[in-house]
């Protein structure tokens, strides 16, 4: 299901900080890091909407950032 997640994402954004071997969000290379990252990605890009974090009850909101190292998620306000 994770996997469906990111393709669907990453169909809407730009996850080539997950794709990409040197990207900053490429490790750890997990399938729930990779789509923790793409989930917030879209949820950012859609206008933050509760709806568009939901992934079939596998999203959740996080008031954390949860950024890492030269990862940076992204956040708007």
């Amino acid at each position: 299901m994770l996997q469906e997640i990111i393709n669907f994402a990453c169909n809407h954004v730009d996850c080539s900080p997950i794709h990409d071997v040197s990207g900053p969000c490429f490790n750890p290379t997990t399938r729930i890091n990779h789509a923790s990252f793409a989930m917030n990605l879209y949820y950012q890009g859609t206008g933050r909407r509760e709806s568009s974090c939901d992934f079939s009850q596998t999203g959740l909101i996080v008031t954390d950032d949860p950024s890492y190292g030269d990862c940076k998620y992204e956040y708007h306000e």
